[in-house]
């Protein structure tokens, strides 16, 4: 049996399990088959798809009541704090809010200005600590420019989220969406073996973040990233900007672009218009970038100890 095979084999055992848990499940077993060496040996370890699921569908029944789904039951408060060796893995997907990711001493998610129960969180079995919203993006109470009311009534709550994780955690996994909302990392270093960043008509700044395998999504929005990506790297950008500040010395990457009004920019390799980037040797650390109208700007800089 190969990788693909257990793991499709593995998604069906566990048919019954809502789709994010699945999905959470079937993710870090795919990030221990990478890391591992042999992949029988892994298969071996496990037991069958059918034992291996049976495994994972008891942790989803024995999680905590505190680390189960919880959604904010006031417009301000806390989510609590978690405890660093239960977090492997980020996932956060947020519409329109001002999210800020900041240091701490602990894992801590604070709100304020929400509508009650529309942002939940989560930390599952396998260390995915998810802050998401239910089904639709948050309501911006009286939400407007100018207001028919007078100006003390007239004053709103802003929704605001503040993540604060240790400084130098690494993760197996980040996931980042940002809807029409604000995204800003601050005063922190982070790393990840594969991350997913995705912004649809939103504003998301990551500084400092230290990647291996990474895709970046981007509508109407923009996305500025600073800090380092390897192996493959998908760009996808529709009207919208992606600027990447990396660092690394660019003779190890290589990059091919389809491109259609927009413009693609890899240090001193620049395509404007309709047309592609070819290359003639794809290297072990590779850009493939589609754009369409929007702008792509990868600018790599060798680090001070290269």
């Amino acid at each position: 049996m190969t990788r693909n095979e257990y793991l499709n084999d593995l998604k069906y055992e566990l048919r019954n399990l809502p789709v994010e848990e699945q999905e959470d499940a079937l993710e870090f077993y795919r990030g221990y088959f990478e890391d591992a060496e042999n992949d029988e040996q892994v298969m071996q370890e496990f037991g069958s798809p059918k034992e291996l699921a049976a495994s994972i569908i008891e942790k989803f029944a024995s999680v905590p009541e505190v680390r189960k789904p919880q959604k904010n039951k006031s417009q301000n408060g806390s989510y609590g704090q978690f405890d660093d060796t239960e977090i492997r893995s980020l996932d956060i997907s947020l519409g329109a809010a001002e999210i800020v990711l900041t240091q701490g001493e602990k894992f801590s998610v604070d709100y304020r200005g929400l509508d009650i129960g529309e942002v939940v969180c989560s930390v599952s079995p396998f260390g995915t600590l998810t802050i998401e919203n239910i089904s639709h993006l948050p309501k911006f109470r009286n939400f407007s420019i100018w207001s028919h009311h007078s100006h003390e009534s007239s004053v709103t709550a802003h929704p605001r989220i503040l993540i604060k994780i240790p400084d130098g955690t690494k993760f197996d996994l980040v996931r980042i969406h940002v809807g029409a909302g604000d995204f800003r990392m601050k005063n922190l270093r982070i790393t990840t073996s594969r991350s997913y960043i995705d912004v649809g008509a939103g504003n998301l700044v990551l500084n400092n973040i230290h990647s291996g395998e990474t895709a970046f999504r981007c509508g109407m929005g923009n996305i500025t990233y600073t800090g380092t990506v390897a192996e493959q790297v998908n760009v996808d950008c529709g009207m919208g900007n992606i600027s990447l500040n990396l660092e690394g010395e660019p003779d190890h990457y290589s990059i091919t672009a389809k491109v259609g009004l927009g413009s693609v920019r890899f240090n001193n390799i620049k395509k404007d218009g309709v047309g592609a980037i070819d290359c003639t040797e794809k290297k072990q650390n590779h850009f493939s970038v589609n754009c369409g109208i929007g702008c792509v700007h990868i600018k790599m800089t060798p680090s001070k100890s290269e």
